[in-house]
């Protein structure tokens, strides 16, 4: 069933050959934007079987892109609504669903309806059956509304986030992302996302001296944490709450244990310095190359009275990047926002992020606004004969 719905996911939308050159179209400033994607077809080929299996069929959205030759976000939606809630085919539907957001990076589920309350995409998160995954090293500010479920970054909505890999600069990263959407914004409040293989490949093309620096010698993340949480920040999570810790020994065990450098402040703030990370990352599973960090959200948005931008990447070796790295990622970035994919939620919207293939950032917007989040790692594999781990109510 799965080989024989990703074969036919791949037609989807797919006139033009699977190259990512043959998805782009020049700008009419001689610049190359990835062209707005196709209406799809209900797959050619008798893949129309494959998707009445399993009660659900791609559609098209407005706002969707083609890279690579695929749809970008792929959107499922039920074949006849009301027939069954979003958790109960989900977790029928599971390894199909988990291998779909694989191959395609990120997949939007709308009109399944069924669950309209933070306990109903926990039970739908937790259905999934993946490993549990910890909040600690995120620098947003989150409260926890439901078991496994967070509100998404709480800065003040006209505060913009730029685009990330989520905690790409902590030593443990989620695979999969969860963004549902109780209600929209009234205006604005956009997740816009976009394939990290494109951010590589426009890098690599256009700033070539750039790309091969940042991945030989990769980064490091610099950062001021305050002594307590502060809502003001989109970075503003408290080294107690980053740490789990009220104590300054607690909290330099951990940094230690990460290979995290550090300076206190007398204020009781606390500068951090990550180890050497990685820039530029082969996803083992494609073999294609990703922009796997936070640097552009660091360069551009890591801003508050703690911590100024500009000084938030160094390289890995410790030196300050230079003038022309600062411009050739400030440039990815300006690319990116011009690139990207930012639909407009609807209550009931699930988006699913692939967090290794994707990344994905977020528009200012006028309240009210509730989007909820859901950081899970790998799938859990099922021995035969055996149960799986029983879970925690929380995280």
């Amino acid at each position: 069933m799965i080989s024989l719905l990703l074969a036919c996911s791949a037609r989807i939308a797919l006139v033009d050959p699977p190259d990512s050159r043959s998805s782009r179209l020049p700008a009419p400033d001689g610049d190359l934007a990835v062209r707005p994607a196709r209406r799809p077809m209900l797959l050619r080929g008798g893949g129309a079987d494959g998707w009445e299996q399993i009660g659900a069929r791609p559609v098209s959205i407005d706002e969707e892109r083609v890279f690579a030759g695929r749809a970008f976000p792929m959107t499922l939606s039920p074949l006849l609504s009301g027939r069954t809630t979003l958790t109960e085919w989900a977790a029928e539907h599971r390894e199909t669903l988990l291998q779909l957001v694989r191959e395609n990076g990120a997949v939007l589920l709308r009109g399944f309806g069924g669950m309209e309350t933070p306990q109903g995409f926990s039970d739908f998160v937790m259905g999934l059956r993946l490993e549990e995954f910890g909040m600690g090293c995120s620098a947003a500010p989150r409260t926890e509304v439901a078991p496994g479920v967070f509100t998404a970054n709480e800065a003040p909505p006209q505060e913009k986030i730029p685009f990330h890999h989520e905690m790409a600069q902590c030593e443990d990263k989620p695979a999969f992302l969860f963004f549902y959407c109780e209600f929209p914004a009234q205006t604005g409040g956009a997740t816009p996302i976009i394939p990290s293989n494109a951010v590589a490949t426009h890098l690599r093309e256009a700033h070539p001296a750039v790309a091969q620096r940042l991945a030989a010698r990769g980064i490091r993340y610099a950062r001021t944490l305050p002594a307590q949480d502060d809502p003001l920040s989109p970075i503003g999570k408290s080294w107690r709450t980053s740490f789990n810790t009220d104590t300054r020994q607690g909290a330099e065990a951990a940094m230690a244990a990460a290979g995290t450098t550090w300076r206190w402040h007398g204020n009781g703030d606390l500068y951090t310095e990550t180890k050497q990370m990685p820039a530029l990352v082969v996803d083992g599973r494609s073999g294609k190359e990703m922009f796997y960090n936070a640097v552009i959200a660091a360069i551009t948005g890591w801003e508050d009275v703690r911590n100024d931008p500009l000084k938030a990447i160094r390289y890995g070796d410790g030196e300050e990047l230079d003038g022309e790295a600062v411009a050739a990622l400030i440039e990815t970035g300006e690319w990116m926002a011009a690139h990207r994919v930012a639909f407009a939620w609807q209550s009931g919207d699930v988006l699913i992020i692939d967090n290794q293939a994707a990344m994905h950032s977020r528009e200012t917007f006028t309240p009210p606004r509730r989007i909820l989040a859901s950081l899970w790692g790998e799938a859990l594999r099922r021995p035969e004969g055996r149960a799986e781990p029983e879970r925690q109510s929380s995280r």
